[in-house]
């Protein structure tokens, strides 16, 4: 039974109240006495908040999540002095075993990297992954531009870094590269001048943004 209906029960037993009888009197007809009622109600109110109810049944197994190890794979590698004058070679290595597909590899390296000669050129700085460039999402380079130095032997210290993904798992040999830049000719290059050259290679787990 409903609240509403608890309450119009209660309402007709305990505010019902009558009204005074009349009499009817017509000639030749025995008196009758009729009767009216009056219910007063009073507004229903809410009762008190019953008990929680019991917990329900447990929910359906959730799917396995991806193991990944906790542990950094990391490597790095460094040289003093290099002292590296070639226009257009691999100039260091460094290795790492990559332990997922899945990864990125976080590369990075720094230097002296200096241009040389002419009014304007170029020279060009580059990753290579077992001998080819990143492509996913795109080249880890850099370029170093003069402009109007034709007389000035400018070394500079650098930093080149970058992620790539799309790399099998297993032995990856990352190489440090210096070239041309395209369309500006063949120009003197040089790496690793007077000083230590660190070089660093960490597999890291994919962005949450990617």
């Amino acid at each position: 039974m409903t609240e509403s209906w608890i309450c119009f029960f209660l309402v007709c037993l305990n505010l019902l109240s009558w009204t005074k009888p009349f009499v009817l009197s017509q000639e030749g007809v025995p008196e009758t006495r009729v009767f009216t009622k009056e219910v007063t109600a009073d507004k229903c109110t809410s009762g008190v908040p019953g008990p929680p109810g019991r917990p329900g049944p447990p929910g359906p197994r959730g799917d396995a999540g991806s193991t990944v190890d906790a542990t950094p794979n990391w490597n790095s590698c460094q040289w003093n002095h290099l002292n590296n004058g070639n226009d257009v070679a691999q100039v260091v290595t460094c290795s790492i075993t990559k332990t997922y597909s899945d990864t990125y590899l976080y590369v990075g390296i720094s230097s002296d990297m200096r241009f040389y000669g002419g009014s304007s050129g170029c020279c060009r700085w580059y990753f290579t992954f077992n001998g080819a460039e990143c492509s996913n999402p795109v080249k880890i380079e850099a370029v170093v531009y003069a402009n109007g130095y034709a007389s000035v032997n400018m070394h500079r210290p650098r930093m080149l870094i970058g992620y790539c993904k799309g790399i099998s798992a297993g032995s990856i040999t990352v190489g440090w590269h210096v070239g041309q830049c395209s369309g500006y000719g063949t120009y003197d290059c040089y790496s690793g001048w007077n000083s230590a050259t660190n070089m660093w290679i960490e597999e890291v787990t994919p962005s949450p943004y990617d």
